[in-house]
């Protein structure tokens, strides 16, 4: 069997490869890069490496449309792109995407780690699981709470038990144990929860 007809579309990027009884539509780099013409005999190989562009393509469409729903990290988009590609394919195509920046784990991990700590009030101990529960890289999720590491939690601590819990309660033993545990779970340092909580005792916030 013999390519019967090729049309190329520079607008969108996209090629349409004719068979006798069927068709493949591919990238423009994957055309080139096969390097077919019209007349062209397709052979077993051919037609396999047609059926993967055609795949390929398929991947790089379902991806843009998961982003068009809002920003990922490349693991997030990895993991999505498994849902319906096979493992490998998913992973390049979210590499893809990195490489060209349509994916951008650093300054998405601190537009998150700037959410988490003004907006909800998470202490950085928290924020560093949310980053990696969402699949962000070491190096992305320190620099993204390097800026909140050293400032003082005390008042973000008193802000966080005064928001969550009765605070007429603190002097009952089990229920500041809950309190501290809480505090804990959100990210906020021990020994200044331990000290906000002994204040809370003798002072009023």
């Amino acid at each position: 069997m013999n390519i019967s007809c090729i049309i190329r579309s520079d607008e969108s990027k996209e090629v349409t490869v004719s068979l006798p009884g069927s068709s493949f539509l591919i990238t423009l780099h994957d055309f080139e890069t096969l390097g077919i013409a019209e007349g062209d005999e397709v052979d077993e190989a051919l037609y396999e490496r047609l059926t993967e562009c055609e795949e390929r393509l398929k991947c790089i469409k379902k991806a843009f449309d998961y982003l068009s729903y809002g920003d990922l990290s490349q693991k997030q988009l990895c993991d999505k792109l498994k849902r319906k590609f096979p493992p490998e394919l998913s992973g390049d195509i979210a590499e893809l995407f990195a490489k060209r920046g349509y994916v951008n784990d650093s300054k998405l991990a601190k537009r998150y780690a700037e959410t988490f700590y003004v907006f909800k009030n998470m202490g950085v101990g928290r924020i560093r699981n949310e980053l990696y529960r969402r699949g962000f890289g070491k190096n992305d999720i320190e620099d993204a709470i390097s800026p909140y590491e050293n400032e003082p939690q005390k008042e973000r601590i008193i802000e966080f038990i005064n928001k969550k819990y009765n605070t007429a309660l603190i002097s009952d033993r089990k229920y500041r144990n809950r309190v501290y545990s809480g505090a804990i779970r959100a990210g906020f340092p021990s020994d200044e929860v331990a000290e906000v909580l002994r204040n809370f005792e003798s002072e009023s916030y």
